[in-house]
């Protein structure tokens, strides 16, 4: 039986803040390969795709991509949001998983909670009520709500970031999951996501010490992490970019929005 939902890895060589992470070595392998094999593992996703661009500067990604049997498809650099419904018309799912290419952990957990989560109650995007950074990088979504917002708008900011200003500010328009996670207590606010090189080399670390040649368990990794605090905090002086704090400040306010249900995870 086919499984409801497709996960897509925006990725990108040219990133101002540091070029070329998505094809940084970690164990061995570029970044982007252990994130399509973590985005593989999850039990309610049946394809995964690299959706990266057609400039010059992605032809190293696009080619490791296709040797390594990873399916990649190839767009405008920065209509991201193009990419993405591209894919989607040429496959035909109710749930599209949305992964950045910085997020070397996601937790596939996570994510088959979020997308039974949406499919329970007919949803079109996940929310919590406490934000976790560790947790970054793999949104899921329904696949008829990134056409609506396709159709609302062609800003260039929603187009780059896939809409999701236009999520953050428009949360009336959809419906919203209230999702709790009761091992809140566990996640830390440990920051995962590659920006710069301090963040790399927290990974890598973490990379060197627990991969055995299958993906890393996310809580095993969190749990790493609290007893080597010399690592975990390699990075925190690095920041978010302005605009993911000014979205994250807005989705906090979904607080007051109807939802159309609130699932709790039971693990």
């Amino acid at each position: 039986m086919k499984k409801p939902a497709i996960a897509i890895i925006q990725a990108r060589t040219s990133s101002n803040r540091l070029p070329g992470k998505v094809l940084k070595p970690l164990a061995g392998m570029p970044m982007i390969w252990h994130i399509y094999q973590r985005a593989a593992s999850c039990r309610l996703v049946d394809k995964v795709v690299v959706a990266t661009s057609k400039e010059k500067t992605d032809d190293a990604l696009a080619d490791f991509c296709e040797k390594n049997e990873m399916n990649v498809f190839r767009g405008d650099l920065d209509n991201v949001l193009s990419r993405f419904l591209d894919i989607l018309e040429k496959n035909h799912y109710a749930y599209l998983v949305r992964v950045t290419g910085d997020c070397p952990l996601i937790w596939p957990a996570f994510i088959d909670e979020q997308l039974t989560a949406l499919a329970k109650f007919d949803g079109d995007v996940t929310w919590m009520k406490e934000s976790h950074p560790c947790l970054e990088g793999q949104g899921t979504h329904s696949a008829r709500s990134l056409f609506y917002i396709g159709k609302k708008t062609a800003s260039k900011e929603n187009l780059e970031h896939v809409g999701s200003r236009y999520f953050a500010e428009h949360p009336n328009e959809f419906r919203i999951v209230e999702l709790i996670v009761p091992i809140a207590g566990i996640i830390k606010k440990y920051r995962l996501t590659v920006d710069e090189e301090k963040d790399y080399q927290l990974i890598k670390t973490l990379y060197e010490n627990l991969y055995d040649g299958k993906p890393i368990d996310f809580l095993k990794a969190i749990k790493w992490l609290d007893h080597h605090q010399d690592v975990a905090l390699l990075n925190e002086e690095v920041v978010h970019k302005k605009l993911n704090i000014e979205l994250e400040e807005k989705r906090n306010q979904w607080v007051r929005e109807p939802k159309a249900g609130v699932h709790e995870w039971k693990p």
